[in-house]
């Protein structure tokens, strides 16, 4: 069904969108303070920070901001379809929702207005309001648009790069929790976020784009191996077309003959003691018939709409 996808899309981001007001309730009722969870989470942080530690999760975080999502996004656009016209809009359009979804957040985040946790437990930089992680949500969302356009592309070969994706999103906003400077509920509330945006996003798409001429952004253009397939009309066993037809018909009677009839008007031959019936049959799928009263075949499909040959008679000698 077309409107499976965008259905699930919708799906999606309603229970993230739900998840998300649950979690700025929660944190609003409690004066933007931590939650019990996030004094577990930093507790645990503070207690395990080994140098390498803090080295790695600063150089994790530092590519949650900046421009190594941007360019992630232009690279999801430009993978997602074929054809240079179609990767520039589609390249755009990523880059556009990535940030719009920053505006978005930046609304969230002045209206919850939650301060970050106490100075004093901070490995790296940080300013701003809390409620929801910018670098958090900004991984997420590129690491979506990566997964989206490499799923469009080739379903088969998009698994690993999207695990990775998603593990690299995951891993930022651990990363914020752990250098101190996000409560673990602003992580979480982080990826709830992206992922209501992207499915917002999504939905949007397979709601509207579909009826334009930009809908081949979600069909992903013609797949691999499939172009001229569909062009040509090629099937597997039975017929061909593009304008003309082919067909086999095999056909068995009683006094023991067989003949095969093709769109090339191929004659049939008894291979029995039968009559002998020769045949040529010009249209597509025509019947083959053989032997002394008996007649069987099977008929070919046709192409799109033409048909080869010359209707054939047939002479009993």
């Amino acid at each position: 069904m077309r409107g499976a996808p965008g259905t699930r899309a919708g799906i999606s981001a309603g229970a993230a969108l739900l998840g998300f007001a649950v979690a700025a309730v929660l944190v609003l009722r409690h004066g933007g303070a931590g939650l019990p969870v996030d004094a577990d989470v930093r507790a645990w942080a503070l207690a395990h920070r080994p140098d390498v530690g803090v080295a790695a999760a600063r150089a994790v975080t530092a590519t949650g901001t900046g421009p190594v999502p941007y360019l992630l996004a232009l690279l999801a656009g430009w993978l997602a379809v074929r054809g240079r016209r179609r990767r520039l809009w589609a390249a755009g359009a990523a880059v556009a929702v990535l940030a719009c979804g920053q505006a978005v957040r930046y609304a969230v985040l002045a209206s919850v207005a939650r301060p970050r946790p106490p100075v004093d437990g901070w490995a790296t930089h940080a300013d701003g309001w809390s409620f929801p992680s910018g670098h958090t949500s900004t991984s997420a969302i590129a690491a979506g648009l990566v997964a989206a356009a490499l799923l469009l592309r080739s379903r088969r070969a998009a698994g690993p790069v999207v695990a990775v994706a998603c593990c690299w999103a995951v891993a930022v906003g651990l990363s914020r929790a752990y250098l101190g400077v996000h409560w673990f509920t602003d992580v979480v509330a982080g990826w709830l976020f992206a992922t209501a945006w992207l499915g917002t996003c999504a939905w949007a798409a397979f709601r509207f784009l579909p009826s334009t001429r930009y809908g081949v952004v979600l069909r992903g253009g013609p797949r691999d191996g499939l172009r001229d397939g569909a062009r040509d009309g090629v099937t597997d066993g039975s017929g061909s077309g593009s304008g003309g037809g082919s067909g086999k018909g095999r056909g068995t009677g009683r006094g023991g003959g067989d003949t095969d009839a093709g769109e090339d008007g191929v004659e049939g031959r008894p291979s029995g003691g039968g009559p002998d019936a020769r045949g040529s049959t010009g249209s597509s799928g025509s019947t083959g018939r053989s032997g002394s009263g008996g007649s069987s075949g099977s008929t070919g499909s046709s192409g799109s709409g033409g048909s080869s040959g010359s209707g054939g008679s047939t002479d009993l000698v």
